[in-house]
């Protein structure tokens, strides 16, 4: 399929020479009103693939006909620029939790076509006979494998509220146990698109595991994070481990910025927008930052500690080698969780590099089994033995 003709400036502009497979599969289905669920690998282009048939369905001056429900507000900032990017012509707003919500109540009086929102903000909006639902005929969830698995009842709460029939769209790069019984739960009939398997957009992506000890690791970081056009994301597991150990390289003087759900929007917008725009080269983050966020200068995901879960680790790794670019993921560990992680992500055929760091290159770990021509140094545990042996008769003899 070929790039529509109203979104090929949009392509040559941002330099992508064709559509994603995921692209192409779900155009005409979304197009023509069509309930899918669409699971795709991480990078593959999900936000377009919803995007340019969802915006081709509105018409312009309409009111609110197509929502978009997002699992954080960096996603549906991100979600709404893209989406405005695509056609400028139509009014795309975002709602938020964080965000005024006076000024929110202004600018849905003007009647946008496309909302883009947490489902929090929404439902309360909903609530408060601000956000009207009467002319939405789709509905997009993405991260849909999070939303329903943790949100289901909100969401479908929301749902109800819609009037007569509407178009279903679910995007996820993970599957999750809700999908087998979505029949259950919603009354359109879903057709799944599953691409997960097409490995072409992330063929540029390197897995390696780091060998580090514990106490070793921020010595470590601090190296990673001065190597050579690298733009690194830190995962952790906390908040409290993620402060910890910024106040630990705040102390060594290493320039670095923080991304914590805590922190204010603005806060999280600029700690963003930092790497973004390279005035950082290290973001110190959990994974309030693993889904979705599409950071096209980002070149190294770096795990302090292994993942809970091969879902977990897929979404982190997603952030860098996207859309056919390189990237790479460093876990940090040792031996144990270099065998931990091996067997995690065993399932989806990842194979992970043993390294160690060079200087600041990577460089592989050999194996550490002596060839057979190389004669074991004798220790001085060896030559007492072998006197002891001699005097007994035992030398040279077989045992």
């Amino acid at each position: 399929m070929q790039i529509p003709t109203a979104y090929q400036q949009y392509y040559q502009q941002h330099h992508f020479q064709q559509l994603t497979p995921i692209q192409a599969q779900v155009y005409e289905p979304l197009r023509q009103g069509e309930s899918i669920l669409s699971l795709a690998p991480t990078g593959s282009g999900k936000t377009l693939a919803f995007g340019m048939p969802l915006l081709e369905r509105v018409q312009a001056g309409g009111g609110i006909q197509g929502l978009i429900l997002e699992p954080s507000q960096e996603l549906a900032i991100q979600t709404r620029n893209v989406l405005r990017e695509l056609n400028p012509q139509l009014n795309v707003y975002s709602v938020i939790g964080g965000a005024n919500v006076r000024r929110q109540i202004e600018h849905l009086k003007q009647k946008p076509e496309v909302v883009i929102g947490t489902i929090g903000r929404i439902q309360d909006l909903v609530e408060k006979r601000k956000f009207k639902l009467n002319k939405i005929q789709t509905v997009i969830i993405d991260e849909a494998d999070v939303l329903l698995s943790d949100k289901l009842t909100t969401v479908r709460a929301l749902l109800s509220r819609l009037q007569g029939q509407f178009q279903l769209g679910l995007f996820s790069a993970t599957s999750a146990d809700i999908f087998s019984q979505l029949s259950r739960w919603f009354p359109q009939q879903i057709q799944t698109i599953d691409l997960r398997q097409d490995a072409q957009f992330r063929a540029g992506l390197q897995h390696y595991f780091l060998l580090t000890a514990n106490n070793q690791k921020v010595n470590v970081l601090q190296k990673l994070a001065h190597r050579k056009n690298k733009q690194n994301l830190v995962f952790y597991q906390s908040s409290k481990e993620l402060h910890r150990y910024a106040a630990d390289m705040r102390y060594r003087k290493t320039y670095f910025t923080v991304l914590d759900t805590s922190d204010p929007k603005k806060r999280r917008a600029d700690a963003l927008n930092d790497l973004r725009t390279r005035e950082t080269s290290l973001l110190l983050t959990t994974d309030v930052a693993a889904r979705g966020m599409d950071l096209p200068q980002l070149t190294t995901v770096i795990n302090w500690n292994n993942p809970q879960d091969l879902t977990e680790y897929i979404h982190r790794s997603g952030r860098t080698g996207r859309m056919g670019r390189t990237g790479e993921v460093i876990t940090l560990g040792n031996e144990h969780d270099f065998r931990a992680l091996q067997e995690l992500v065993q399932p989806q055929k990842i194979k992970l590099h043993k390294v160690r760091l060079q200087g600041d290159q990577l460089v592989s770990v050999a194996q550490k089994t002596a060839p057979a021509s190389i004669k074991k140094k004798s220790t001085a545990r060896d030559k007492h033995r072998q006197r002891h042996q001699k005097q007994k008769g035992y030398h040279g003899q077989a045992k």
